[in-house]
């Protein structure tokens, strides 16, 4: 499966903000996130209090990733 991958704010650090990847067996926001955590175990306590959006939509870790899907990984900010 083909998806891009949208980095913003801190995760910038640990991803490319715009990626494509293409992967196999990853079928659900949890399996994309212990994935993205294989790859940068530095970004683990990130990744878990950050959310994710697939398709401009804010997932929870049991919703599918389908083909092509444009996901974000939106940590949390603050701003004035």
């Amino acid at each position: 499966m083909k998806i891009q991958l949208l980095s913003f704010a801190a995760l910038k650090e640990f991803f490319p903000s715009k990626q494509d990847l293409s992967l196999e067996g990853i079928n659900t926001v949890s399996d994309l996130k212990s994935y993205l955590l294989g790859l940068k175990p530095d970004a683990e306590k990130l990744i878990k209090i950050s959310r994710i959006s697939v398709n401009q939509t804010i997932s929870k870790d049991s919703d599918l990733i389908t083909e092509g899907a444009i996901v974000a990984l939106l940590p949390p900010s603050s701003g004035g």
